[in-house]
C-alpha cells in the first residue's frame, strides 16, 4: 500500500509541476468568464451560420419543387377510366352483338 501511495504522490507532484500555479489576482474570474463568453459566441455564431445555410437550402429546394417539379407532375396524363370500365371495354357483350346481327368471332 505504501508503494501505491508513493506513486500517487509522485503523480500529483508531476501534475502540479506541469500545470503551474493558477493566477491569484483579482482579475482571474472576470478574465476566465471573458474567455468562456468569447468561446460561446464563436460557437453560437458558427451554429447560427449553419442554420441560416440550411434554411436557405430548404427555401431553394421548395422553390425548385414549386416551379419545376410540380408543374411537370401536373402535366402527366390523368386516366379517368377505372378498372371496371377497362374490363367492360375489353370484353364487350358478345350477346348484344349477336342480337344486332353481328358475328361471334
Amino acid at each position: 500500500m505504501d508503494r501505491m501511495e508513493k506513486k500517487l504522490d509522485a503523480l500529483w507532484s508531476e501534475y502540479r509541476d506541469a500545470c503551474g500555479d493558477p493566477e491569484s489576482s483579482a482579475e482571474f474570474m472576470p478574465t476566465l468568464w471573458r474567455r468562456i463568453d468569447a468561446q460561446r459566441s464563436f460557437t453560437t455564431s458558427v451554429f447560427r451560420r449553419l442554420v441560416q445555410v440550411c434554411v436557405v437550402a430548404a427555401m431553394a429546394l421548395t422553390l425548385l419543387m414549386a416551379i419545376v417539379i410540380i408543374p411537370r407532375i401536373q402535366r402527366m396524363p390523368v386516366y379517368s377510366a377505372n378498372y371496371v370500365d377497362v374490363l367492360a371495354e375489353e370484353h364487350a357483350n358478345d350477346y348484344a352483338d349477336v342480337l344486332a346481327g353481328g358475328d361471334l368471332r
